[in-house]
């Protein structure tokens, strides 16, 4: 609890001479008081659940009519709106005060997501499953996916000796040979451990953190791990790896992952025949710039595989480089 937010509104009740004057005052600062009060537990619990390794995620939503209270045009006023939306609990996202209000502001951070399968309504303190309808829907779509890729190739050890050599922008030789080992000793690992399914690896300086997917996807969120390097590593200094049994390029759900993890520099796929396509951030890279240029493009009759193509192409002028077929 802030205790000078408290010791003021104690004081402009008590040096009034009546408290009639100060009433509508008072019983405002009270709800905007209150209201802070739970934003600040949530930064807390978000903070924490940041630093334990999961993916916390917060939603604001605009407050009915009284934001227009601070704009003279009774339209929404600009301070709410650019802090309305979901976002991922980050450094950058924490600095544009998304946890912020004004006089008058009723603004809710209505649900925050641990990262963890569940998400709390910060009102009625109620948890739940996140929205599992959103899941059957990406669970059909990666199911349909896979199939127009065809069935799964298993991986040979002729496929893993036949891996691609890569020359990534932003990598050295030494770093890019490094990275072609790490995809062959990936491939093993899936025909080995996993039944060439998706492998992803995660590579740092010891040896890759790797997480166990199934034939048509891989859950990095499996892995507390993977989670504490994600969300613990600083911005573009992660090299992620994954193979795609069904021979297909990158999927939305790739561009989700490569552009909401601030800490990725770059993604690649190896397919099971062993060739080798990488997403990268390079040095002239600017989120907000990849994003809007990401949002100009328009999904048109359900084909997945030509809008992701033409989001990744659009995303060049925001400094994204690829490889990809």
């Amino acid at each position: 609890m802030d205790e000078v937010k408290a010791k003021n509104l104690v004081e402009v009740a008590c040096n009034a001479e009546r408290y009639s004057e100060v009433a509508p005052k008072v019983e405002q600062a009270m709800t905007s008081f209150a209201r802070s009060v739970v934003a600040d537990t949530m930064k807390k619990n978000v903070e924490l659940h940041y630093k334990l390794g999961l993916s916390p995620k917060i939603v604001r939503k605009l407050g009915r009519g009284s934001s227009k209270k601070r704009s003279t045009s009774g339209a929404d006023c600009e301070f709410c709106t650019e802090r309305v939306g979901t976002f991922p609990y980050n450094k950058d996202n924490i600095n544009k005060g998304i946890f912020s209000c004004h006089a008058h502001c009723t603004c809710t951070l209505l649900e925050y997501f641990p990262g963890n399968g569940k998400k709390q309504n910060s009102w009625s303190k109620r948890w739940e499953n996140v929205n599992n309808k959103k899941e059957e829907r990406f669970n059909h779509y990666q199911l349909a996916m896979s199939k127009k890729h065809g069935k799964k190739i298993y991986i040979t050890d002729q496929a893993i000796e036949k891996v691609q050599y890569v020359d990534i922008p932003g990598y050295s030789e030494v770093e890019n040979i490094t990275i072609q080992s790490a995809h062959k000793q990936l491939l093993k690992d899936a025909q080995q451990n996993n039944k060439s399914n998706e492998v992803m690896y995660i590579l740092n300086n010891k040896s890759p953190v790797a997480v166990y997917g199934d034939r048509i996807t891989v859950e990095p969120d499996k892995s507390s791990a993977v989670r504490y390097l994600l969300n613990s590593s600083a911005d573009r200094t992660l090299t992620v790896l994954h193979n795609h049994p069904g021979q297909s390029s990158f999927s939305a759900n790739d561009l989700s992952f490569f552009m909401t993890n601030q800490s990725v520099k770059t993604l690649t796929i190896v397919t099971n025949q062993g060739k080798v396509m990488y997403l990268t951030k390079v040095s002239g890279y600017d989120y907000v710039k990849a994003r809007n240029l990401a949002k100009t493009v328009e999904l048109k009759d359900g084909n997945y595989d030509k809008y992701v193509a033409k989001v990744i192409k659009r995303m060049y002028d925001g400094g994204v480089e690829s490889k990809i077929r």
